[in-house]
């Protein structure tokens, strides 16, 4: 097992992450925001924010409670309900006091959470506690600061994953900017899990999503951590009567086939479907690429766009058309929304080539205009081998690229034999077999890469002009932030020129709110 944590930021809904544990924020009477319920009381109702709740049959302990966790043994993905901590955010006098709490409420609830997912270490998510209803209301600045630098310190002491877990730009794009700052300022490596081969790999991925060159393949290893079946296993539920035999060679698609089961569709349909998502989604939809494909047939990445993509919503191929030049993800063999368009047999592979080759014109495409991203990816399917080769030879014809370079980066998680493809950088996370400790590696490898994404994009300020930064800002962020303050006011008296409209849209990209409350 590992001997220190890794603190990973993302842009995320809480509720809908796929984790061990969670802080929630609360009052000194146990009081939660009206929103938490449903997530808090499985089953409840859904409510508004003012109309606050009290948990039945726990109490504060040094301002911390811990509600047991009710999942039975055996769950599926939404049966996983994890440890929920309830942390008092308003019976403290300080930010620093708060946070220091919150991560007490970390430790304890690392100590008793059961790992979900075969994760190599608890996985604890939290959001920015008590900037929004609690104590310290429009104090997002110094909580950020306070937060990230105190949980960059203490996962280098304690064997915890903890996953900062944030729904507003505003405040994932501070986060991250943060963590730049402690770098830039203090040269620390807080990636040390990764070799320089890694962190330059990563870098030079986020770089490319920061500037519109990247697109996203992704297997069906990115969806393991969600709790979802093996192959094998989901094979073998859908036998039951029958016991299978799995080796190196076995032809998967054949065996489902051989099920010779009209009703296949349907069920594994049931088994994969959720409204959860694991952390490496979330991490790989941060990068706001413009396009994602995938072999899973999961909703996992579509539950992760839900708060990135929300003035664009991520449209789905092929049950929805893109329209312009809005985000789109690509489901390569199926979709659990349409049991029917599930491929999973020889014969629905084979059906696939043959009557659907405008899906895998797609993915030629992207190799054509992008770099391509695989992760999780299995190499030795067919149908990527035919649409590999044949995107190669129209790259072949360019004559304004090295001669080497490459049409995308394949990261597998440990050392294996098997096919490789000329067109292909070829990246391998352990020299070992423990995949587990891999799967853990390729998390931490995503964090960087969504880091690096943020701070070298458009979006690296994103908090800059949001009210809930007005105060506790560095001195170098308020004088900009007053500056640009006064250059609206400008525009603002000068409608009529052309650079007016110009000026607005940069104050928004720089969450501009002139009338909005702090949250």
């Amino acid at each position: 097992m590992a001997d220190r944590g890794h603190l990973f930021v993302v842009q995320a809904d809480l509720t809908r992450l796929a984790a061990d544990a969670f802080l929630i924020p609360c009052d000194s009477e146990l009081h939660v925001t009206g929103t938490w319920r449903p997530f808090v009381e499985p089953g409840a109702p859904w409510q508004a924010k003012h109309e606050w709740f009290r948990p039945e049959g726990v109490q504060l302990e040094d301002g911390v409670a811990v509600l047991p966790d009710p999942t039975p043994k055996d769950p599926s993905p939404d049966q996983v309900v994890g440890l929920r901590v309830l942390v008092d955010t308003v019976g403290v006098e300080s930010i620093p006091a708060m946070v220091s709490r919150s991560l007490d409420a970390v430790r304890r609830a690392a100590a008793r959470a059961t790992r979900h997912g075969g994760r190599a270490l608890p996985l604890v998510a939290l959001p920015i506690l008590g900037v929004g209803q609690g104590k310290f209301p429009g104090r997002r600045a110094e909580a950020v600061r306070e937060l990230v630098g105190q949980l960059l310190d203490f996962v280098t002491i304690h064997p915890v994953d903890v996953a900062l877990t944030l729904r507003r730009t505003a405040d994932f794009a501070a986060a991250q900017w943060e963590r730049q700052r402690r770098t830039r300022d203090l040269g620390a490596d807080f990636w040390p899990e990764l070799t320089p081969e890694q962190g330059e790999l990563a870098d030079e991925l986020g770089t490319k999503a920061a500037h519109g060159e990247l697109s996203v393949f992704a297997g069906a290893g990115v969806s393991r951590p969600v709790g979802f079946p093996s192959w094998k296993d989901l094979l073998q539920g859908l036998s039951p009567d029958q016991k299978l035999v799995f080796t190196e060679e076995t032809d998967y698609p054949q065996v489902a086939q051989d099920l010779n089961r009209p009703d296949l569709n349907d069920e594994v349909a049931k088994k994969l479907t959720t409204g959860k998502h694991a952390l490496a989604h979330a991490l790989l939809v941060d990068l706001r690429t413009p396009s994602l494909v995938t072999t899973n047939y999961d909703p996992c990445f579509e539950n992760a766009a839900i708060v990135i993509h929300q003035d664009e919503p991520l449209r789905v191929i092929a049950r929805q058309l893109v329209i312009g030049g809005g985000p789109w993800l690509l489901k390569l063999h199926g979709d659990v929304a349409y049991p029917k368009t599930i491929v999973l047999t020889r014969g629905q592979y084979d059906a696939l080539e043959n009557d659907l080759p405008a899906l895998r014109g797609v993915v030629q495409t992207l190799m054509l205009t992008s770099h391509l991203l695989f992760v999780g990816f299995g190499f030795a399917d067919d149908d990527f081998l035919a649409m590999s080769q044949a995107a190669q030879k129209v790259r072949d014809l360019a004559t304004d690229q090295p001669a080497d370079a490459k049409a995308g980066t394949a990261i597998g998680l440990c050392q294996a034999k098997g096919r490789t493809y000329a067109e292909l950088d070829y990246h391998h996370l352990r020299s070992d077999h423990d995949l587990t400790a891999a799967a853990r590696q390729l998390e931490i490898l995503l964090d960087r890469v969504a880091w690096r994404c943020q701070i070298a994009g458009r979006g690296r300020a994103s908090y800059l002009l949001d009210p809930g930064y007005q105060q506790d800002g560095t001195d170098q962020d308020r004088v900009l932030a007053e500056a640009l303050t006064q250059l609206r006011a400008t525009a603002e008296q000068w409608q009529g020129s052309s650079g007016a409209q110009a000026v607005r849209d940069l104050m928004d990209d720089l969450g501009w709110q002139p009338s909005a409350a702090d949250r």
